[in-house]
């Protein structure tokens, strides 16, 4: 019998990074401030289409930020993701955490974090 697959994600910080400083408006939001009600069931029946991957980047768009620290946006990118369903997640990092920095994320989300291959880090949810 199959073992049902995990659900997980890559989540590139460094483009998140650029990706950030530059946003602009997508039409679902722009939608949702003008006509909440629509805006609300399009988003919904846009969100059913996206893959998990998919949905992660769009929250992290709109709920991290530059102006906080790595640490609090990795907890933050944690917690979103276990909400999406997602069970692990590959971080590629501009830099390499530290252990004190990897420790503190662990116990805000009860999460495992273990380094890949360079700036790579796989978190287990």
């Amino acid at each position: 019998m199959d073992k049902p697959q995990r659900i997980c994600a890559v989540f590139d910080y460094t483009s998140f990074l650029g990706t950030s400083s530059s946003k602009k408006w997508t039409f679902s939001e722009a939608l949702k401030s003008f006509a909440p009600v629509f805006g609300t069931v399009w988003n919904e029946s846009v969100k059913e289409r996206m893959s998990p991957e998919d949905r992660l980047w769009e929250i992290a768009l709109k709920r991290l930020s530059s102006n906080h620290s790595d640490e609090s946006n990795l907890i933050e990118l944690v917690k979103l993701a276990k909400r999406e369903g997602i069970e692990e997640i590959k971080l590629v990092m501009p830099y390499a955490l530290d252990e004190q920095q990897i420790e503190s994320i662990q116990s805000h989300c009860e999460a495992h974090i273990k380094a890949g291959k360079q700036d790579e880090f796989i978190i287990t949810l």
